[in-house]
């Protein structure tokens, strides 16, 4: 089953508990938010990037760095991460959407249409890679149906469940079609992490950036390779 139309929604706040304002960290002059969006944009296969972040003020300047790229935010729950997809969905009347975070940086659109592939060919509800071992951390992709985003906004009631919009599906297995991406050989390699969680992942995710400087579009494939030539 063909599935057209199909955006790629971010979710991204600077309310992080852990590193507050991390998306809009520094990395080599640019904010992290806008590495990742201007990334996503070469894919081939998503229709669109979209930034789902909170109705916070402090949210504001992430409104303002997503459209300095060209991105469109909707806004929505502070702390309901899957209320505000399943909000972003029904007012846009998506039929699908590619799931991914704000705080990798360094996800590309190669990734993304990875994913994004096997769920147009499929007939999965659900097609992600995180779950399957080999990626890098940082890379998670999730393809979904709205009609199984409307069904986990429904089931999903405990609070870690609406912060991690898709852990009800997973947890259910048996209530929902999953399948699960495995990684191309060139995208396994040194452990990495490539998401931004902590301060030493931040400096980690710079060091990357500066060592391909000026280049922006490097993939995650190079970054492995250019790992394993330093290691």
């Amino acid at each position: 089953m063909m599935r057209s139309s199909v955006p790629i929604l971010v979710q991204a706040r600077t309310g992080s508990a852990r590193l507050p304002g991390k998306v809009l960290a520094d990395i080599c002059g640019r904010p992290l938010l806008t590495w990742l969006l201007d990334r996503l944009q070469s894919s081939h296969l998503a229709s669109e990037v979209v930034v789902l972040t909170t109705t916070e003020p402090a949210d504001d300047a992430v409104v303002v760095t997503a459209a300095r790229s060209g991105v469109k935010a909707l806004r929505g729950h502070p702390t309901d991460v899957l209320g505000r997809y399943a909000a972003a969905v029904l007012a846009r009347e998506d039929a699908a959407l590619v799931r991914v975070s704000g705080d990798s940086p360094l996800l590309d659109a190669q990734t993304v249409d990875i994913v994004l592939e096997q769920f147009l060919r499929s007939e999965a509800e659900l097609v992600a890679n995180h779950r399957e071992p080999g990626w890098p951390v940082g890379t998670a992709v999730e393809a979904l149906t709205a009609g199984c985003l409307t069904r986990l906004d429904c089931r999903a009631t405990q609070a870690h469940h609406r912060e991690h919009v898709t852990l009800y599906a997973y947890e259910h297995a048996e209530d929902f079609s999953i399948a699960l991406v495995p990684p191309p050989p060139e995208m396994v390699g040194p452990d990495l992490r490539l998401c931004v969680d902590t301060a030493y992942d931040l400096e980690t995710v710079r060091t990357v950036c500066a060592r391909f400087s000026p280049r922006r579009d490097f993939s995650v494939a190079e970054i492995l390779a250019s790992e394993a030539t330093t290691a």
